[in-house]
């Protein structure tokens, strides 16, 4: 028998903001680079954690190797740069309390379960569950479509909680189920797509 409702929500972005963690990171890999003295530096690399040291925001097409390890900088040494989404927070413990079940679905990487759950219990989020890939092969939209597609099967309804727009538009055009409402989480402003 499928459960009432589940709210399914994005982690990085989303409930916590990553921004400050990022610019780190980028920062500590740049520096690196550059002492390193290696003629053979990735100029495009370089560029790109610049964009990140500046924006925040890891550029299209960053390099898969050096984004694992931005990452891992981000969430594990400067994890404590990482704030959370406090408005939406308590949105999502009040869906709690009223019956939903709260899922985390995250594209973050299972490597960063443990830094995951200590920040969600840290805030007293009270999910149930929190989904994240053993690899990454699958583009975060692919990967997040078929983990919706599962857990509609599961619940009678999801409302999911995404920061990427682009994600949103790929789920909602790639699903043929009528039981998900999709919110677009901009900072603490909420849009129902």
């Amino acid at each position: 028998m499928k459960k009432l409702s589940a709210i399914v929500s994005d982690f990085d972005d989303t409930i916590f903001f990553n921004k400050k963690a990022l610019i780190h990171a980028a920062k500590d890999l740049y520096d690196n680079l550059i002492k390193s003295k290696d003629t053979s530096q990735d100029y495009k690399l370089l560029s790109d954690l610049e964009i990140t040291m500046e924006e925040g925001k890891v550029a299209k097409g960053f390099n898969k190797k050096w984004k694992t390890d931005l990452y891992t900088l981000a969430y594990v040494k400067y994890c404590e740069e990482l704030y959370p989404n406090k408005p939406l927070i308590n949105y999502l413990n009040e869906c709690v309390k009223q019956g939903s079940e709260l899922i985390i679905l995250s594209a973050r990487g299972e490597e960063f379960r443990k830094e995951t759950e200590e920040l969600l219990n840290a805030y007293n989020l009270n999910y149930k569950l929190v989904i994240l890939p053993k690899n990454h092969e699958l583009k975060d939209e692919e990967w997040k479509l078929l983990e919706i597609k599962k857990l509609s099967d599961k619940y009678n309804h999801l409302s999911l909680f995404e920061d990427k727009e682009e994600n949103i538009r790929y789920i909602l055009n790639n699903l043929d189920i009528n039981n998900i409402e999709c919110y677009l989480v901009n900072h603490s402003f909420i849009t129902k797509m």
